[in-house]
């Protein structure tokens, strides 16, 4: 008797994800060295399931983009948003792992980070020698990817699990339960027990770690259900590049333009000091920057073009946000949005939002960082002399 079709349930815990806020739905969180969907779809490989139907509410498209850039499934697999309605379909909640028993339920952000840890512990427990994986057990219960380099001195209590091309410096500690991503750099007597850090992460010297999560410069404590973020570049921060960074000729005229239109707009703004705020550029980095009141816009953001200059903005991208503005974005606009170049000129001031706090400034940066072949980016180049020049209306 052939399988049944699965339908397989993605939870919408988006109003759970308070902590991390993280930008991809549960179902596409790492449990060790891939996504949770992933576990489920290997395991319907396993029993020869014929076809997958994921239903899905929280961003959806994501899951539809994550399929699409892979090609190791061999079986029809759809994503759609609404129930399953025919009885030809297994229904299944991916919540945990296949077959893992849970016996608590998840009802607050500290039961979805706590249960997500315990995903980890589950994946190593079922992992043997036997299975087919790129992983080897370096000792016994610490699992080690390609491409991982450790030094000598090194101490493990299992279990253990790190992650591709990782470094693990001298007189770490790791375990039990230390989860290490891919790409990874612990630096020297970093101790790391119960705690996961994600891809591309730097942990500083003489850093602990227990009951926490660190991704980039966000640092997450299970039992106490808050996240800071890290200042500190020396302690944490993001290893991975920048998904867009302004080319050096535009960096160039940048630092050429910089100190001549500061200076123009000192004069356009007639001695007023230029207001301050604290802005975040996509999930971690959060940056001081200054705009003049006075004149249009190539004037009032003039003191942009230092960040320009440095690297960390673009000509063009979407607008800055403070924290407050980014956590009144629905998920799945944030999602796409942290992804995405900041800039001194945007879409949205094509359409006269020149600040986030317009109601339909997100739309207009939704369109410029989504739209079909790069047609909003394309949009703004082609309205650069226009939107310099515009003159915010007074409010």
């Amino acid at each position: 008797m052939s399988a049944s079709p699965w339908n397989l349930i993605a939870p919408d815990f988006a109003s759970l994800d308070t902590i991390w806020r993280s930008p991809m739905p549960f179902v596409l969180w790492p449990v060790c060295e891939k996504p949770l969907l992933s576990h489920w779809l290997d395991e319907a490989v396993r029993r020869g399931i014929p076809s997958v139907r994921i239903e899905a509410v929280d961003r959806p498209h994501l899951l539809r983009a994550w399929l699409d850039q892979r090609d190791l499934w061999s079986r029809s697999v759809e994503v759609k948003t609404g129930p399953e309605t025919t009885g030809s379909y297994e229904s299944i909640v991916m919540d945990r792992l296949p077959g893992q028993l849970i016996e608590s339920e998840i009802q607050s952000p500290c039961d979805l980070l706590n249960h997500w840890l315990e995903l980890q512990h589950e994946a190593l427990r079922r992992r043997s020698t036997g299975m087919v994986h790129l992983d080897y057990e370096l000792q016994p219960g610490v699992w080690v990817s390609p491409g991982v380099r450790i030094s000598d001195d090194v101490t493990f209590d299992p279990p253990c699990w790190i992650g591709s091309y990782a470094k693990v410096g001298e007189g770490c500690h790791l375990g039990p339960g230390a989860f290490i991503g891919a790409g990874s750099f612990l630096d020297k007597d970093v101790e790391v027990e119960n705690s996961v850090v994600c891809p591309d992460t730097y942990i500083g010297s003489h850093t602990s770690l227990r009951m926490m999560a660190a991704q980039g410069g966000l640092l997450m404590d299970f039992n106490k259900g808050v996240a800071v973020e890290m200042s500190d570049n020396l302690i944490m921060r993001s290893t991975a590049a920048s998904p867009v960074a302004p080319s050096w000729i535009g960096r160039g005229i940048a630092w050429i333009l910089s100190p001549l239109l500061c200076g123009f707009a000192r004069l356009v703004s007639r001695g007023s000091p230029p207001v301050q705020r604290d802005v975040r550029f996509g999930r971690n980095h959060t940056v001081n920057v200054r705009s003049y009141a006075a004149g249009p816009l190539f004037v009032r953001r003039a003191p942009w073009l230092e960040h320009v200059a440095n690297g960390s903005m673009c000509w063009f991208g979407v607008l800055p946000r403070t924290a407050l503005e980014w956590d009144q974005l629905p998920a799945d606009v944030r999602s796409a949005l942290e992804l995405a170049p900041v800039g001194i000129f945007s879409l949205a001031d094509l359409y006269h939002c020149h600040t986030p706090s317009e109601p339909d400034e997100w739309t207009h940066a939704l369109f410029q960082v989504g739209a079909e072949n790069g047609a909003g980016m394309k949009l703004v180049r082609n309205s650069l002399v226009k939107i310099a020049l515009t003159t915010p209306a007074a409010s």
